[in-house]
């Protein structure tokens, strides 16, 4: 289990157990013994000793920022101030279970393209083996594929993981990561679902749209839709609408139904229905990619292996040609 999912459980039990009228304390000493995880059971047992004496919950949470994000924290103070703790946690819950299925579904439908490349990297360099019958040297040929799809991959996760953390020096890198044909697509859907999901969620739980929209911007896990959020402030303290704020930054489709919604006073339903949009459409699109790309992987080995083997076919007509005339 992951420590997203760790983290929704453990909302979720908590957000359940105080809508059944259970106190907090004792909620929390439940969940020293069920609680997900043993991070989690560890900061149960000192958040019902901070609470016993006396603290609040969302102070105690400050003491665990490594397990408890800023957004969720805010969410947890906002909750505890206007009466809705178990509501802001079991929409907490929901939130962190859609970014998991989200997760889930990128990792489980790109493993088998990732395979079948990987099985074509033993594929590729067999004419060649079949030509020299030197096996160390195809051995040295599929190693060096393998250490290059491998250093590819372990430098977009850590672009990915960068870009995440929302630093301000990967904006650029954010941009042409979403500059990339179809992949570029699925970031940016996948982007703009988790910011309508938080700003739809901060909302709804009375935060202030100054102040909601930043958050939702770094919960998004795009650095240019972060910092465009971040520059759309003063627009907003001068009177401006969301949809003029945002306009380098969302869609045009999506600007129109933010501003649809801003002066109809809808604005919760329009955000639903744009996290719900994007969110769809990001997986319509990975599905899609799921489909295509071993096939085209396929393709691309096929016309390799038969180009070195018209080579070889090339090669050995060419020596016969020698050797006739010798």
């Amino acid at each position: 289990m992951s420590a997203q999912e760790q983290l929704a459980g453990f909302y979720r039990q908590l957000g359940t157990m105080l809508a059944a009228g259970v106190p907090v304390v004792r909620a929390l000493e439940s969940l020293e013994r069920s609680a997900p995880g043993r991070r989690l059971r560890e900061a149960s047992a000192a958040l019902r000793r901070r609470i016993h004496g006396g603290g609040d919950l969302s102070d105690g949470l400050e003491a665990h920022a490594s397990i408890f994000p800023a957004l969720h924290r805010e969410l947890i103070r906002v909750g505890e101030r206007s009466g809705t703790l178990d509501r802001q946690l079991r929409h907490l819950a929901d939130l962190l279970d859609q970014f998991v299925a989200i997760r889930k579904e990128v990792v489980g439908r790109m493993f088998y393209p990732l395979l079948v490349l990987h099985l074509s990297v033993l594929v590729v360099p067999l004419p060649q083996l079949v030509a020299s019958q030197d096996l160390q040297a195809y051995g040295r040929d599929v190693l060096a594929a393998l250490a290059l799809l491998c250093a590819m991959g372990g430098l977009a996760w850590f672009i990915a993981r960068q870009i995440a953390r929302d630093r301000a020096g990967l904006v650029a890198a954010d941009r042409l990561a979403l500059a990339i044909p179809v992949l570029g697509n699925i970031h940016r859907d996948i982007a703009l679902g988790r910011f309508f999901a938080a700003l739809k969620v901060m909302l709804n739980a009375g935060i202030g749209l100054l102040d909601a929209l930043p958050r939702a911007g770094a919960a998004s896990g795009s650095a240019a839709l972060s910092a465009a959020s971040r520059e759309a402030g003063p627009e907003l303290q001068r009177g401006e609408p969301l949809a003029l704020a945002l306009a380098g930054a969302l869609p045009a489709d999506a600007l129109s139904m933010v501003a649809a919604g801003q002066e109809s006073g809808k604005l919760d339903e329009m955000l639903d229905h744009l996290e719900r949009h994007f969110l769809d459409e990001s997986r319509r699109r990975l599905r899609a990619m799921a489909e295509w790309l071993p096939k085209l992987i396929y393709v691309s080995v096929v016309l390799w292996v038969g180009w070195k083997i018209a080579q070889m076919a090339l090669g050995y007509g060419r020596l016969l040609d020698q050797l006739l005339n010798e």
